[in-house]
């Protein structure tokens, strides 16, 4: 997704926000009597005289407050109004049609410049007989007066931007830099668009060089994958460049400038039509409901952004992003992929390495109440949402909440601050709603928001290999076996905005209250409730339907249901007990663990639904989910969530998606015309991987959540990891070794495209997801396995268990990680995670072996040397093969450039192999 400085710069700059533009109730019929009213309004506001709004003004009204209102709001150099109502209801104290509150929108335009205002506006119907006096006589009034006006919200410094045709400069030598990326154009031409602020736009035109280096080597990876080089040197023939007019200076130096003495015409209009394409790309709002013209608002001070059309590449775009905490973003605009993406210097000095994203919230919601009715048959979502919300920051007069642009949004409201304003920032998912006051820290009110609109459920994400990926090159099935189609079914979770959320994910406690069609059933985010569910009858306007309550109790980081023709088993859930937790165990000087506070469970209600044709698996995968949840309650000693439910829906292709309470299992039919043996989630003999895979993710994902997009491989790798180690627990060594061979051929073949810390935008370059489950998930689990390994089994699952359950139900990172397992293991691994987490590098090591005497017989020395410049920490098997007797395996530690490490012997020796077990991600090469 783009990842461009709009969204910044509306919360930067907007004073007070205007409502959803796009989204507002249908306009008056014509016979509408309050429309004459508002038309004269629009018309008062067009002239700029308070006194033409004071004579819209009823007697009754407080003349003072009305004088003080158009005295602020009513002048001079008004070029264009737009009125728009978008609410209205009854005055209090007012006879049935006589009296109305409206809120209106007023679009006010001077020449360039425009305001975006909203009044609240109390209405009377006047008596029969009212009159005025003007300079021609007496005249009727307006049927209706105003009694009472409000502001609600206001956008102030909206621009027109034009390019300025009638003057070309001649560019000699210009240089336009930012942090790590500069525009170089020998010779060519400048337009520029300026404010009464000053420049704030620049085209360019002519052969240039586009010069992109990041610091960060990792980010300069991720740009040889792009392009070849580390360093992306690419020729272009125009660039649209935005600044705050502020910060042109530090940007170019504007005597490389040179006006011309005429302006080629054509020039002129190749430059404009570029202009035209490119400046509503960033910085603009969409107010075509006020006016044709496109508008703007400025970049903050230190935003940059440049759109660079590239000979190779085509439209390249750099922007530096303050508000961001990755604030240097270069997009592909074509591709829509994100090829650099990285923290300033100035962002790092005061940010730090590592950030988590509940630290960048200004508020949290605490709870989500869900009434939402769901047709899948035309895709239609109804809803209405009660969030509870507490501030975090400081102070705020705004929220951010994310919601799928298809959704019409048809009014907000809060308990506390009444009616609500909000502006949809286009093709962003966002809404930004507007409080009427600055909200102070830990404050706690409510927003609800109805809305409704046509939503696509959204696919199992990279959890699902990718259609197309792997076509048979066969036919599997035989050509006279008809084709089956899956049993559709309708996901909607993290990726589709269902339902108004924080902007940053975050655990919150809800409930919710689904209707679906007779002919459905729906799994959901919670516990189902008692009776649940209930069929409502048909009326004469609403078709019969099925409402579903759930209740999440537990916290939560996002919520989701599924749809489909499911079919429930007639046996009952099956309980899953967890093990009680042995007391925290104090490991010397140091405290215990910290469990953090909430509700824990002795046991799990465990249930499946599936598809009718799938039922008879159906209480097999129950009994099988249940083996799965009970081991890994063993290892952890909790269920996060009282109830879990396997949702088996029919695919061509194997996946799933793991919300808290609930996971998506795609099963695939046997006509699937795709294959999946050679994709790094593929385990022929672990049929029960991708189960094992959806389950671990209540606890590692769910329970514990990433901190940001680079930590996933904490929700992924653990998961894989968890998956393996059940394969070992139920399949035995003999699986777990084949496991662990193509985890390690997956990883070590695909490192190079970056490391894990990357997150999602592994693979991201290439469109291929191959890449990200490669080396977040497998070679994710493959470190894991490599810190057990090298810890030993009883240290590392009591440090696993000391982050867990000083994590339950927060976003962390592996920073946090680290500091459990040094508590637990009492040794520095810093240099583990920054070898194996943050570097994509696969050590090198040769070694040779000699037996020798030791003090007690025979001892074999095996000498390991790592070649490149990192040293790494690495646990290695040792088989050492007798003749008298069975192999001996012993776990070699390389924590050295150089290790000698001795075995004493204990038979007749015959040799010796280092990593036979595949269980090291190291290339090792015998001398």
């Amino acid at each position: 997704m783009r990842r461009v400085a709009s969204l910044a710069v509306l919360l930067a700059l907007v004073v007070g926000i205007a409502p959803a533009l796009a989204q507002a109730q249908a306009v008056p019929a014509p016979a509408d009597p309050l429309r004459p009213l508002l038309d004269r309004l629009e018309q008062a506001v067009l002239t700029g005289t308070p006194a033409a709004y004071l004579a819209l003004v009823s007697d009754a009204a407080d003349r003072a407050a009305a004088q003080q209102f158009a005295a602020q709001h009513l002048g001079p150099g008004v070029t264009h109004v737009t009125i728009r109502e978008r609410d209205r209801s009854p005055l209090a104290g007012t006879l049935p049609g006589n009296g109305y509150r409206v809120t209106a929108d007023v679009f006010i335009q001077r020449g360039s410049e425009a305001r975006l205002v909203t009044w609240r506006l109390d209405l009377r119907r006047r008596s029969p007989d009212t009159s005025e006096t003007s300079s021609s006589g007496p005249t009727p009034q307006p049927e209706w007066g105003i009694v009472g006006q409000d502001v609600l919200g206001i956008v102030e410094g909206l621009r027109h931007l034009a390019l300025d045709v009638t003057k070309e400069l001649d560019a000699h030598d210009l240089v336009i830099h930012a942090e790590d990326f500069d525009l170089k154009l020998p010779s060519g031409q400048v337009f520029t668009a300026a404010t009464r602020e000053g420049t704030t736009a620049l085209l360019l035109m002519g052969r240039g060089q586009m010069v992109f280096r990041p610091a960060p080597a990792t980010e300069r990876g991720q740009v040889k994958i792009f392009c070849g080089g580390e360093t992306l040197d690419t020729s272009f023939d125009m660039a649209f460049v935005r600044v705050n007019p502020a910060d042109l200076e530090a940007h170019l130096q504007t005597s490389a400038l040179v006006p011309r003495a005429a302006v080629d015409a054509s020039d002129a209009k190749r430059a404009n039509d570029f202009f035209e394409a490119e400046l509503v790309q960033s910085f603009t709002l969409d107010l075509s409901e006020f006016s044709p013209e496109s508008w703007s608002l400025l970049p903050p001070a230190g935003d940059f952004l440049t759109e660079v059309h590239t000979d190779r590449f085509g439209t390249l775009t750099y922007a530096r992003s303050n508000a961001d905490p990755e604030d240097i973003t270069l997009f592909d605009r074509k591709h829509e992929h994100n090829i650099a993406l990285y923290a300033s210097k100035e962002k790092l000095a005061t940010r730090g390495r590592f950030y988590n994203e509940d630290d960048l919230a200004e508020f949290e919601v605490e709870h989500y109440d869900v009434d939402a009715s769901l047709d899948p048959a035309r895709l239609w979502i109804a809803g209405r949402t009660q969030l509870t919300i507490r501030v975090r920051a400081d102070s705020i007069n705004h929220l951010t909440l994310k919601l799928a642009d298809l959704l019409t949004i048809r009014s907000v409201f809060s308990q506390q601050y009444g009616r609500l304003l909000a502006l949809r920032v286009r093709n962003q998912n966002s809404i930004v709603v507007n409080l009427p006051s600055f909200v102070t820290k830990d404050t706690q009110f409510s927003v609800t928001i109805v809305y409704a609109g046509r939503v696509p459920p959204q696919e199992t994400t990279r959890e699902t290999i990718t259609v197309g990926q792997f076509p048979r090159q066969s036919p599997v099935v035989p050509n006279d076996v008809p084709r089956i189609d899956p049993e559709p079914s309708f996901l909607y979770s993290n990726q589709s905005f269902w339902y108004p959320q924080a902007p940053i994910d975050g655990y919150a406690t809800a409930t919710l209250r689904l209707t679906v069609p007779p002919d459905y059933q729906c799994v959901a985010s919670g516990a189902m409730a008692s009776g649940s569910p209930v069929a409502l009858p048909a009326t004469d306007t609403v078709p019969a339907r099925k409402l579903y309550v759930f209740t999440a109790t537990q916290p939560l980081r996002y919520l989701a249901c599924v749809l489909s023709h499911f079919v429930s088993l007639a046996t009952d859930p099956v309980t899953v007990s967890v093990p009680p937790a042995p007391a925290p165990k104090v490991i010397g000087d140091d405290p215990p663990p910290v469990r953090q506070p909430g509700v824990y469970y002795d046991s799990l209600k465990l249930s499946v639904e599936a598809p009718k044709r799938q039922l008879s698996q159906e209480q097999a995968l129950q009994g099988k989910a249940a083996d799965i949840a009970a081991f890994y309650a063993s290892l952890l000693h909790d269920v996060p969530y009282p109830t879990f439910t396997v949702a088996l829906v029919e695919s061509n292709l194997p996946g799933g998606h793991s919300p808290g309470y609930f996971a998506v299992l795609n099963q695939p039919l046997p006509t699937t015309p795709f294959t999946w043996r050679h994709d790094p989630a593929s385990f022929e003999d672990f049929p029960e991987f991708f189960l094992a895979h959806e389950l671990a993710h209540q606890w590692w994902g769910q329970a514990i959540g990433p901190a940001n997009y680079h930590e996933q491989w904490l929700s992924e790798g653990f998961a894989q990891y968890f998956a393996v180690l059940y394969a070992e627990h139920r399949r035995g060594e003999d699986v777990f070794d084949n496991i662990l061979h193509k985890l390690r051929q997956w990883s070590i073949e695909d490192s190079d495209q970056g490391p894990i810390y990357l997150g999602y935008r592994l693979g991201h370059i290439k469109n291929d997801g191959r890449v990200y489950r490669a080396l977040v998930y497998d070679k994710g689990a493959m470190v894991l396995h490599m810190l057990r390994r090298l810890l030993g089994d009883q240290t590392f699952f009591e440090g696993l268990r000391h982050f867990y359950l000083s994590s339950r139900f927060h976003k962390v990172g592996t920073d946090d990680l680290r500091k459990s397992m040094e508590a637990v293991a009492h040794r520095p691994l810093e240099r583990f995670f920054d070898r194996w987490i943050y570097d994509a590098g696969i050590p090198h090591v040769t070694w040779s072996s000699r037996v020798d005497a030791g003090p007690h017989g025979p001892e074999l020395v095996i000498h390991a040397e790592e070649q490149g410049s990192l040293v790494y920490d690495l646990p290695v098997t040792v088989t050492v093969s007798y003749s008298d007797k069975p192999a001996q395996q012993v776990v070699m530690p390389i924590t050295d450039r150089v290790t000698d490490f001795r075995i004493p012997l204990t038979g007749q020796f015959r040799g010796v192999d280092l990593n036979r077990d595949d269980g090291s991600l190291g290339i090792f090469d015998k001398k």
